[in-house]
């Protein structure tokens, strides 16, 4: 995700995620992120961490120790970061932060990459969850493990999704920051016109294909909902019924080696999707777009699923565009009727850099990620940007507190990832061949749409998939 954009309709978003990546592995790049690998790295657990240096900072001979963290969210979500970089800079005297706002994602893990190649990479970075496995191949950072260890740091304030998320052989990688989960869009007014009651959204895919027959079957809107051509939908509905996407308990037991969604969920998960299709009661849209919400506000079609990091924007553009036929309406994921998972969470982690490094700002590092975990703080940041609070703690902080009071939209994503049980399914998956992983997925999806029967398609996904994880594999 990167910064957003208006387009005159509802939003307009520019999704880079991990283009790149699939660019460097059919080049042959080895050298940059999967410097010096051997695939027993993550194949077997991690019995000895590095030691950490707990306290170098504040016993550093010069201070403030000069610190830089890279963050790839641009603006506006940066204001709020810089803001509580300021205040943790103000805080004390050991530590001061640098901020570089790369841009966006993809343009962080290009200069990333560069760096790591003999660059200066900063002390911080903000990485998306979907690269934690190139993160952990390119051994350049140190395991937030390590410091939590010396410090004898308790995570059971936090929501344990968003911590398991980056927990890879029971080592924690990374701690969780502008963390999101997926969430249905609705128009209350809308579905209130079809004779829907507005305060109890459709909560399994049953009964949202029942919602759009009857916005459609009455006329309300042409279409009863989008659905995004995205893997993201498709993969946390596996997770909601209890289905790991690739083996080796979804990568994070080993590496994994081989996908294991093209199973009877799979299956069934590609015929309801055809078949919203098909019948004419679900229109496809971009995944490189919030085409989905501008047909929201377009009054084409009531319903959508999406980043609960757009509640933010939809309300900002409701309150600046008045319309008394739109009403935004957030819902829980409807997922499969036998639910024996939950969600997983998406957004970014933040890593301690090791490499070209020194005790001093490891430490540092260390100690600011701490302060931006602390539940003031988090409760700032997810009243701020909408991001999900990390730390239970934190809904109760006075910001929070008021923030949902005025949008209750904000909480539907918390209590849905708190919610969630933990387990491989909804700690999501791990491979570094998550790009074509994900392509192969949405690439099923669209040859939907020219036909292909949903058995085929999901056959040709999971080939797909396969042969990008053994290309990655063979690097590594």
């Amino acid at each position: 995700m990167v910064e957003e954009t208006s387009n005159g309709g509802w939003i307009s978003r520019e999704f880079g995620r991990r283009d790149l990546l699939a660019g460097m592995l059919s080049i042959g790049v080895s050298g940059a992120v999967l410097a010096a690998c051997s695939s027993s790295k993550s194949t077997k657990p991690v019995s000895t961490l590095p030691s950490f240096p707990l306290g170098a900072a504040s016993s550093a001979k010069s201070k403030p120790v000069e610190i830089t963290i890279w963050q790839g969210m641009g603006h506006p979500n940066g204001v709020p970061l810089k803001y509580l970089t300021n205040q943790f800079n103000t805080s004390q005297s050991d530590v001061h932060v640098n901020i570089v706002d790369q841009g966006d994602y993809t343009s962080l893990l290009t200069a990333y990459t560069a760096a790591l190649s003999g660059g200066i990479l900063p002390d911080v970075v903000q990485m998306e969850t979907s690269d934690l496995q190139l993160i952990i191949d390119s051994d350049s950072a140190v395991p937030v493990q390590s410091a939590i260890d010396a410090e004898h740091y308790s995570l059971s304030d936090y929501v344990p999704s968003t911590v398991n998320y980056f927990r890879v052989n029971d080592v924690l990688w990374a701690l969780p920051f502008s963390i999101s989960g997926e969430v249905l869009f609705y128009n209350k007014v809308a579905v209130e016109k079809a004779g829907l009651d507005p305060s109890n959204p459709p909560t399994t895919l049953d009964e949202l294909r029942t919602w759009a027959e009857r916005i459609v079957s009455t006329k309300t809107e042409k279409y009863g909902m989008s659905l995004k051509l995205t893997p993201s939908t498709f993969e946390e509905w596996m997770a909601m019924g209890g289905e790991i996407m690739v083996n080796h308990e979804n990568g994070r037991s080993g590496r994994a080696t081989a996908v294991t969604f093209d199973n009877s969920l799979g299956k069934s998960l590609f015929t309801w999707w055809d078949d919203m299709v098909k019948d004419k009661i679900a229109q496809t849209t971009s995944a490189t777009s919030y085409d989905d919400l501008i047909a929201i506000s377009s009054l084409i079609a009531p319903m959508t699923i999406e980043t609960s990091a757009a509640i933010g924007d939809a309300i900002y553009f409701l309150q600046s565009t008045p319309n008394p036929n739109l009403q935004l309406g957030v819902g829980p994921l409807p997922g499969p009727s036998a639910r024996n998972g939950g969600v997983f969470v998406g957004g970014s982690g933040l890593y301690i850099v090791k490499l070209r490094s020194t005790p001093e700002r490891q430490d540092a590092a260390w100690q600011y990620i701490k302060y931006l975990m602390q539940p003031a703080q988090q409760a700032y940041w997810a009243a701020q940007t909408g991001y999900i609070a990390v730390r239970k703690s934190a809904v109760s902080q006075p910001t929070l507190v008021h923030a949902w009071d005025s949008h209750p939209e904000y909480r539907v994503a918390y209590e849905q990832i708190l919610a969630s049980p933990p387990n491989p399914a909804t700690a999501g998956y791990v491979s570094g061949a998550s790009t074509g992983i994900d392509n192969a997925v949405e690439a099923g999806l669209t040859a939907l749409s020219s036909g292909t029967s949903p058995a085929a398609a999901l056959a040709q996904a999971a080939s797909s998939a396969n042969s990008a994880i053994a290309q990655y594999n063979s690097r590594v």
